[in-house]
């Protein structure tokens, strides 16, 4: 039998995978995706021999209508329950991008003996790294600590030590992270990792989201649930974690930057048009706010001397936090393999274990 393989959702990571199964790895789309990155789409498809269209494979979208009995189930975002598996009784994978199960019913899924992984995304990794790597760079003035050694600043400074140690000679107001409190909003999968990270570092955990985390969440993290009031009005780093769909346009605006406390920064690892942009700069100009750190812009790339770039008290990345778009690569190739293995009624890697009933 042919492998018949379904993707719930089209996501632009995941929508990747699937021209390249569908053979339309060359399309320009994929080109344009990763630019100015250059990738050689022709490595997954090689990788993919056996899975694609051109091989006899049934390649399928959930939005294009009714796809019966798949024999893989890909998707990044959606719901697998009793219903879907229901139509597609040759099912032998559901393969997640993501490490979170939620969603799929792992009871329906182990009756059948169907392999079910979430693959863990070294992107989102990257991107909670680069989340704390913004509240460490603003806690510690590291920006204005680089410029004032090579500009050769000092502030004036007693004899020294011996040794010709000088500590703080550019009078630095640096602190850190421990005993901070961080404010997440919204614990998704790259939430949920910044709060583990943040965790090591010795900071409380405040979190909302719409539906709340599950209790093994909550204490693999340290995290408490609050209410976005309480969370801005008490943290001294605010995370934006939020889903990018249009309603959450702009929920960053001049109520919320009037309820976090002066002292604290905001992070925006997510997307910029989640920000009103005019009320964010409004509140670093007055001092509203400490600082904040942006990896994502509402305009991307900003433009040369763009109003942000004349703070000082803002840290701007290009929106590189989850690193290379190529390493996206790396994660379709497990994709891959796990779909071949399954096929086989090999083990999948990163697979989720359900014990079956008796």
């Amino acid at each position: 039998m042919a492998p018949r393989i379904l993707f719930l959702d089209d996501d632009p990571v995941i929508r990747v995978l699937r021209m390249v199964l569908s053979d339309a790895g060359h399309d320009p789309w994929i080109r344009d995706y990763f630019a100015p990155e250059k990738v050689d789409a022709s490595r997954l498809a090689r990788a993919a021999k056996g899975l694609r269209r051109s091989d006899g494979a049934v390649i399928g979208l959930a939005s294009d209508g009714e796809f019966e009995d798949a024999t893989a189930i890909l998707f990044r975002r959606g719901e697998v329950n009793r219903q879907l598996l229901a139509r597609h009784p040759n099912l032998k994978l559901i393969q997640r991008l993501g490490e979170r199960s939620q969603g799929i019913d792992l009871e329906a899924a182990a009756e059948r003996g169907i392999r079910v992984s979430c693959l863990p995304r070294r992107t989102l990794h990257y991107t909670a790294e680069h989340g704390i790597l913004l509240m460490l760079a603003l806690a510690k003035r590291l920006i204005a600590s680089d410029r004032a050694v090579r500009e050769g600043a000092t502030a004036a400074v007693g004899p020294g030590e011996p040794g010709g140690v000088a500590y703080n000679w550019a009078g630095m107001d640096a602190s850190g992270l421990h005993g901070k409190t961080l404010g997440i909003i919204g614990m998704g999968e790259v939430g949920l990792l910044t709060a583990r990270l943040a965790r090591a570092f010795g900071m409380t955990i405040l979190y909302t989201k719409r539906s709340r985390a599950t209790p093994e969440q909550e204490a693999d993290t340290g995290a408490r649930f609050v209410e976005l009031g309480h969370l801005l009005g008490r943290s001294d780093f605010v995370s934006l974690n939020v889903s990018n769909i249009p309603e959450n346009a702009g929920f960053a605006d001049r109520s919320f930057f009037a309820a976090m406390r002066p002292s604290a920064f905001f992070i925006n690892t997510s997307r910029g048009r989640l920000v009103d942009e005019d009320a964010l700069y409004e509140a670093l100009k007055a001092g509203t706010i400490a600082g904040a750190g942006l990896d994502v812009h509402a305009v991307e790339p900003r433009p040369a001397g763009d109003r942000f770039a004349t703070l000082q008290n803002v840290v701007l990345t290009p929106h590189v936090a989850s690193g290379a778009k190529s390493s996206l690569l790396d994660e379709f190739e497990v994709v891959i393999r796990n779909c071949h293995a399954a096929l086989r009624g090999e083990p999948a890697l990163h697979e989720v274990r359900v014990a079956r009933p008796s």
